[in-house]
């Protein structure tokens, strides 16, 4: 069972990678798998293609007002029109919304197939039919069609696994209440779906807007949206929502995009040396791409790559973009180390996180605006893709490659980077730590 799941969702992702324009709250991008670690526990399938509304914000503040304008007005536009579509839906189905939403997605003739899988479990026939003050819940259900998708085995689901089945039907639960417009100016949606592997917190939905509407987890389209039921909301969704695999899985997923990063790890045999450290409350992972090692410069590349003693100093450097026991989603955060949290304002927050290099920390400054999220790590890197989920913590991926400061000097300013770095900087940047 649990290898089916990760197969359908390795296929999911691998159609959506070539796809880079957006859909209706999300966007999903993969290609089949390259090569795998010995040890698959740490490192997952499937990452998401580029998205639009997380592109870089320009250093000037003029440039990253305007990108700021644009996305309020991005979201008006789709808030407008969303409310719209869905008025005349919300009408027509006003007089069930005294049911609960077990009893709707048992009358709803489009629904019966995933209604039958809850059949099956008490505890989510329960949690669905619960009500009351704490009971607001939101169900992303798949329509019928979704289980007919050649790219899922949903309908090979080996109901005797039922503890996986349960864990995938927790994971179509968003806890609290998502209405469509509350959506649009949401990243993630906490589930009822609690992984150990995040510290026992909830599992996470990534939401996304684009010019075609929303998408779940980058490959699952709302099709229908804002049923509402005694206990919470129902929007249908085009295909099922498979929890996701572990973070390496993720990256060797698209090779094309990580490859540099992926022959670090082997370079330096750095799953052995992850698999080695403890990190039982998820961690995240700042994943360089191909272009953020090209950026480095030919010299740097050649000595961290094809040089004995290079390999330390690229070592330390992959240690330096892992944060363990702590997952910083751009709206959410699981703390399981004290890391130093501080919001500066109900629309920007700092984080100052530990690493694997010693005493080495990042800072990551987050913006959010309008529904929207800008990061910033190390006062200079972007996140060019944003909150990739994982069964044990998040990706987010970087346009250039992370660099600790001179311990002689405790100022970031690493925007020299994207303009390549020599040999001796690096050494001057790493060999406190080595």
């Amino acid at each position: 069972m649990k290898a089916a799941l990760l197969a359908s969702s390795s296929l999911v992702f691998a159609q959506a990678v070539p796809h880079q324009q957006q859909q209706p709250l999300g966007h999903v991008a993969t290609t089949a798998p390259g090569a795998k670690p010995d040890k698959p526990a740490f490192w997952p399938s499937g990452l998401v293609a580029p998205d639009s509304l997380t592109t870089a914000v320009d250093d000037s503040v003029q440039a990253f007002e305007s990108a700021i304008d644009a996305a309020s007005r991005l979201s008006h536009d789709l808030a407008a029109s969303l409310d719209d579509s869905l008025g005349q839906t919300s009408h027509k189905h006003r007089d069930s919304s005294h049911q609960t939403i077990y009893q709707q997605i048992h009358a709803c003739k489009y629904t019966s197939r995933f209604a039958k899988l809850v059949d099956k479990h008490p505890a989510i026939v329960k949690l669905l039919n619960t009500t009351g003050h704490d009971a607001n819940l939101t169900l992303f259900v798949p329509v019928d069609k979704a289980f007919e998708d050649p790219h899922h085995d949903g309908h090979h689901y080996d109901e005797d696994d039922k503890e996986a089945v349960e864990k995938l039907l927790r994971y179509h639960i968003g806890i609290g209440e998502y209405p469509a417009l509350r959506v649009l100016g949401t990243n993630t949606v906490p589930t009822a779906l609690h992984e150990a592997r995040l510290g026992d917190e909830s599992q996470r939905l990534r939401t996304s807007v684009g010019l075609g509407g929303v998408k779940v987890n980058f490959y699952s389209r709302v099709v229908a949206a804002d049923f509402r039921a005694s206990n919470g909301i129902i929007h249908g969704v085009s295909h099922v929502l498979v929890p996701p695999p572990p973070v390496g899985l993720l990256l060797t997923a698209f090779p094309s995009h990580f490859s540099t990063l992926l022959l670090a790890y082997k370079t330096t045999d750095f799953v052995n040396f992850v698999h080695g450290i403890h990190m039982p409350g998820g961690s995240t992972v700042f994943a360089p791409s191909n272009t953020a090692f090209g950026r480095l410069g030919e010299a740097t590349n050649a000595f961290l790559f094809n040089s004995p003693k290079g390999r330390k100093y690229l070592a330390a450097l992959l240690k330096y973009h892992i944060v363990p026991n702590a997952t910083l989603y751009s709206d959410a955060y699981y703390d399981h180390v004290d890391n130093d949290a501080q919001p500066a304002s109900s629309r920007r927050e700092h984080y100052d996180l530990k690493t694997l290099l010693g005493d080495a920390r990042v800072s990551a400054d987050v913006l959010r605006w309008a529904g929207f999220a800008f990061f910033r790590i190390n006062g200079f890197a972007h996140v060019s893709v944003r909150d990739g989920v994982a069964s044990n913590g998040v990706v987010q991926v970087l346009d250039s490659v992370l660099l600790p400061p001179r311990k002689t000097s405790p100022i970031v300013s690493d925007n020299d980077v994207a303009g390549g770095i020599g040999v001796e900087e690096l050494k001057a940047r790493l060999d406190a730590y080595l």
